[in-house]
This record gives C-alpha cells, sequence and structure tokens, in this order.
C-alpha cells in the first residue's frame, strides 16, 4: 500500500518541468512504490486523475479512476484505475468540446479548456505492457489534462475564453451533466 503525497500547486517549480521517461524495460521496485503512492494520493483527493509531477515524482506516469456517481460531466464513463506510464495521444476526430476543467493543482479555480473529443491513447501498464486504446468524451478530456502535466502544462495556461474562469464553489453549483 502506498503513502499518500503532498499535491504540488501552481508556483511549484515541477509544474512546469518536462517529465522524464521511464524506462520501460526497468520497472523497478521504485517506480512500482511511487505508481502506488500515487493511487494512494488520487483515491485520498477524491479527483480523476493525477499526474507525477502533482505528487512531486518528476516522471512521466499518469493514474486516472473516474467514479461515474461523483462525476458531474454529462459524458462520462466509468474507468477503474488505470496506470499509464510514457503515455502518448493524438486525435482521431477533429471534434472538440469546451469544458469547465479542474485539477488538484489548483485547488479553487475552474476554466474553460478545448479539448478533443475523440483519441487515441498509448501507454504502458506497471507490468510493462504496451496498451493502444481509443477513448472519448470525458476520458479523453482527463487523459489529455494529465499528459499536459507531464510536458509541464497547467490547465490554465489554455483558457482563451474572456469568461472563461470560475471559482469551484459556483461551478459546484451546476450539474454539468445537463445541456445547456
Amino acid at each position: 500500500m502506498g503513502k499518500v503525497l503532498r499535491i504540488r500547486e501552481v508556483g511549484d517549480q515541477i509544474l512546469a518541468t518536462k517529465c522524464e521517461k521511464v524506462d520501460i524495460n526497468n520497472i523497478n521496485n521504485e517506480i512500482l512504490e511511487e505508481i502506488e503512492d500515487l493511487k494512494e494520493t488520487l483515491n485520498f483527493s477524491g479527483g480523476f486523475g493525477i499526474a507525477g509531477p502533482q505528487a512531486g515524482i518528476n516522471r512521466r506516469i499518469v493514474i486516472i479512476q473516474v467514479n461515474k456517481e461523483k462525476c458531474s460531466y454529462k459524458d462520462c464513463e466509468e474507468v477503474p484505475t488505470t496506470v499509464m506510464i510514457n503515455p502518448k495521444w493524438r486525435k482521431i476526430s477533429d471534434n472538440t468540446s469546451i469544458e469547465f476543467e479542474g485539477c488538484l493543482s489548483v485547488p479553487s479555480i475552474r476554466g474553460k479548456v478545448k479539448r478533443y473529443t475523440n483519441i487515441e491513447v498509448t501507454y504502458y501498464n506497471e507490468n510493462g505492457e504496451k496498451i493502444v486504446k481509443e477513448v472519448n468524451g470525458f476520458t479523453a478530456r482527463d487523459i489529455q489534462h494529465e499528459c499536459d502535466h507531464l510536458d509541464g502544462i497547467v490547465f490554465l495556461e489554455k483558457v482563451k475564453c474572456k469568461d472563461g474562469f470560475a471559482t469551484k464553489q459556483m461551478i459546484d453549483k451546476f450539474d454539468l451533466r445537463k445541456e445547456e
């Protein structure tokens, strides 16, 4: 069982750093312990995803898990705990959506971010097995958001609309599952 790590918040230099690739042929105990710590930290936080740098880990590791009952996005699907090592994604259609996003590293602000709605993600699991799958909707948004962290990008940098920011308290008043 892992330990809960401190979530790094905007302003912490590691969030602006491009992370190091993991040597897939050498997934050792140190990396496996970091993965367990990330899982534990994500569970503790109640978020839907976490990237290594958010917990002070300078490696290209992302964990996503979505509890559909706790998700307020209209296209949310249940996602079991998924470890993604060295994830890469590519769009598989030009379809996009602009939605408010939140982030464990930006606890009180939400921002409207344009993301692709259909992507193909390629990653390795903790056993070093290569996984390729198509995802869409909120899961695609979640993966793009977490992969940005691996490149030193926080969602605040992607907000383009002049009405693109809101407080967490304001967003919590709305059910994003309903059509506007």
